[in-house]
């Protein structure tokens, strides 16, 4: 997937997937921008959040896992939450999100 270096080509798919998921029209979908937040500008129900993360799943593989990325953010970072930050998400390596997301590691036995 070709993007500029600002991820417009991501946030514009991403966004595309969500106007269909919530319903609205091209307009609404072109409004979103990088900075548009989730819950204090798009409004986002938590069934809503669950469809675009499994949508995104679909799309772009397993390792985009918007639920579990906000199931481990405080109230103030979900309040924060940008398209932006999704786009991020979605544009890191699998390799990366793998290892950011693992929470315990394995003793040395040897």
């Amino acid at each position: 997937m070709s993007a500029g270096p600002d991820g417009t080509a991501v946030v514009r798919r991403i966004a595309d997937l969500l106007m269909e998921i919530v319903g609205e029209d091209r307009a609404w979908s072109d409004a979103v921008r990088p900075d548009t937040r989730l819950d204090g500008e798009l409004l986002l129900e938590s069934h809503e959040l669950a469809a675009w993360s499994l949508a995104l799943r679909r799309d772009y593989g397993d390792h985009v896992d918007l639920a579990e990325h906000v199931a481990g953010l405080d109230i103030d970072q979900i309040i924060a939450l940008t398209v932006g930050d999704v786009a991020r998400l979605v544009a890191e390596p699998p390799e990366h999100a793998e290892a950011g997301s693992a929470t315990t590691t394995t003793p040395d036995r040897s």
